[in-house]
């Protein structure tokens, strides 16, 4: 008799934490705060999204966030490549070398980050493997183009190098969030 009340209350919390975890909801916050390096960034980014973005977003859950990331990685990667190639005009901006580096890299990124935004947005089968890699070699790009101008004399003043910077804070929260939505999806996380 005692070990059949054991299973009914068993099954009662195995019930409970099943309807709990179906029912479970996904804030940014929490995703940001658990998966990746840059939470505050990302809390700040993801929440600043287009309502409707943001809304369909949380609808998909960790994916959708994923999605959402990307997306505002490559907005941020195109205003980057238009900001870089503004510097030339700027005084003191970057040394030519350095711009034309920079520039050429960040395109790199942004063809990156649109090859896996294109790819995240297949209902069918995303090719996550692929998207991965692309975000890795979009953040490797904005390091890549600092780290070369930080060789050259007079290379990127601070605020420069902060504003850069945020693309490849971008590229490794899209990439933490992508990440941790394969693991979630397959019960491995």
């Amino acid at each position: 008799m005692a070990a059949s009340a054991s299973l009914r209350a068993l099954a009662v919390v195995l019930l409970a934490v099943s309807l709990r975890l179906a029912g479970a909801t996904v804030t940014i916050e929490d995703a940001c705060k658990q998966h990746t390096k840059h939470p505050e960034l990302c809390v700040k980014e993801l929440s600043s999204a287009n309502p409707e973005m943001k809304a369909a977003a949380l609808n998909g859950g960790l994916a959708g966030l994923a999605e959402l990331s990307l997306s505002l990685a490559s907005q941020q990667g195109a205003e980057t490549v238009a900001f870089v190639k503004g510097l030339e005009k700027m005084p003191g901006g970057m040394p030519p070398q350095c711009l034309e580096d920079c520039v050429a890299k960040f395109q790199e990124a942004v063809a990156d980050l649109k090859r896996s935004e294109a790819a995240m947005a297949e209902p069918k089968a995303k090719d996550v493997p692929s998207v991965q890699g692309w975000l890795a070699a979009a953040k490797n790009d904005g390091d890549t183009c600092m780290g070369n101008c930080n060789r050259i004399e007079g290379g990127g003043d601070l605020e420069i190098v902060d504003k850069i910077g945020d693309l490849t804070k971008m590229c490794s929260i899209a990439l933490s969030l992508t990440d941790a939505s394969v693991h979630n999806r397959t019960g491995t996380a």
